[in-house]
């Protein structure tokens, strides 16, 4: 069978191959033949035809040879690295029900309405950090609800199968978090001396205008995360599109964060917007979602929480103070830093 995962497999290993070798700690070993079984020997739908569709929206001048090979080397990257799913979605858009967002994507001219329905759940997951939630429902123009449930990582019995779904109306956002930007080998080689170039800056942003965007460039979404806000709190949902799974939030199972922050609605549309905008190396990352839900930390309680060591740690955070998004206090190695939530709006409104 030619075409897809299958041409992806012989023109990037052959036969068995090594594609990828060991990945990290877990010593993945990925081969041109578990590829194939594992895009076909499921009866799924093919991710990389599905990408390829999205690209080829794109802009003509953009979309070549070396963007399409660019796409497959890293689709493959995301591929390798190692996520945990805490469900299975489906999707209904525009009234129309498709097992994969990509599909829809490369479909669905514009999106009215939509809905994101959670299936299977791994009850036996740490949902800690993620909300347990049954369906999103966006119905236009930003505006939407969700049904979810309670969930109490305190208790013996997380879970309340007694529980009636609770209905709340929210205001949905999203963002791109894992994508592929198409770049022509004649705008790569355009300045072959400069470093890479950042060619989309994420914003948090309608889902309607997100997916004109995505639309009009052909750039390939891998992994988007979505947010709901209602009056008094924020569920953020990180959707894995190449397997149409639920991701766990990182900090599931992790130490418990100590001096807890109370934050608005507001603060964490501001923080989403950093967030989104800025690019930062994975562990500066979790470690500023981390500082965020805290009143203020010391290296140590970033280090405990996220099970690495106290100069990774002060490393990370000291980039967070550095890059204007956190302040500190005090002298080494006992600093203490803070993120103040009217600093981080005004840094918010440089990407709005």
């Amino acid at each position: 069978m030619k075409g897809g995962w299958a041409e992806l497999a012989e023109e990037l290993g052959g036969g068995n191959k090594p594609l990828l070798g060991w990945v990290n700690s877990w010593k993945l070993y990925i081969s041109a033949k578990n590829l194939n079984e594992w895009a076909y020997g499921y009866g799924m739908t093919d991710p990389l035809e599905l990408c390829q569709a999205i690209l080829k929206l794109g802009p003509e001048e953009e979309v070549d040879f070396h963007a399409e090979k660019e796409l497959k080397r890293s689709l493959l990257e995301y591929i390798a690295k190692p996520k945990k799913a805490l469900a299975d979605i489906v999707y209904m858009i525009n009234g129309k029900e498709y097992t994969s967002l990509l599909d829809a994507l490369a479909k669905e001219d514009d999106i009215e309405n939509a809905g994101i329905r959670f299936l299977k759940p791994k009850l036996k997951e740490n949902w800690d950090y993620n909300t347990p939630t049954k369906t999103i429902a966006l119905m236009g123009q930003g505006m939407g609800w969700v049904e979810h449930f309670s969930y109490d990582a305190f208790s013996l019995d997380k879970w309340d199968r007694q529980q009636h779904i609770q209905r709340e109306n929210v205001m949905i956002r999203a963002f791109l978090t894992k994508f592929y930007y198409p770049e022509s080998i004649k705008t790569k080689s355009e300045d072959p001396l400069a470093g890479p170039i950042r060619h989309y800056v994420p914003k948090v942003r309608l889902m309607e205008d997100m997916w004109n965007h995505i639309r009009s460039t052909g750039m390939v979404p891998f992994e988007i995360r979505v947010c709901t806000y209602t009056k008094n709190a924020r569920y953020s949902y990180d959707l894995d599109l190449i397997n149409n799974t639920l991701l766990k939030d990182f900090r599931g199972g992790q130490a418990t964060l100590k001096n807890k922050a109370e934050r608005t609605v507001i603060d964490y549309l501001n923080f989403d917007t950093i967030l989104a905008a800025t690019d930062m190396k994975d562990i500066v990352k979790k470690t500023f979602i981390n500082l965020f839900e805290m009143e203020h930390a010391i290296a140590f309680d970033i280090s405990h929480s996220m099970g690495i060591t106290d100069q990774m740690a002060m490393n990370a955070l000291n980039s967070i103070v550095h890059r204007g998004l956190a302040e500190k206090e005090g002298a080494a190695p006992r600093e203490v830093y803070f993120i103040d939530p009217e600093a981080l709006a005004k840094q918010a409104k440089k990407f709005e």
